[in-house]
């Protein structure tokens, strides 16, 4: 399968690296990553760049 045939994927994800936080933003099957030193600003972030791709809030896919 080459680059083109790939499945375009949208999603934003937070996860713990090295003491700091990163936002990984995939949009249209490329990946760009944010860093930040405090949970709560990757948190904010991450939640814009969830309304501004049209995706559901990260709360309302928590099971917790």
């Amino acid at each position: 399968m080459n680059a083109d045939d790939a499945p375009r994927q949208t999603g934003v994800s937070i996860v713990p690296i090295d003491g700091q936080w990163a936002v990984r933003i995939v949009e249209n099957g490329e990946m760009t990553q944010r860093l930040f030193e405090e949970e709560q600003f990757a948190r904010n972030f991450a939640a814009g760049q969830r309304l501004r791709l049209g995706l559901l809030p990260m709360n309302a896919c928590d099971t917790r």
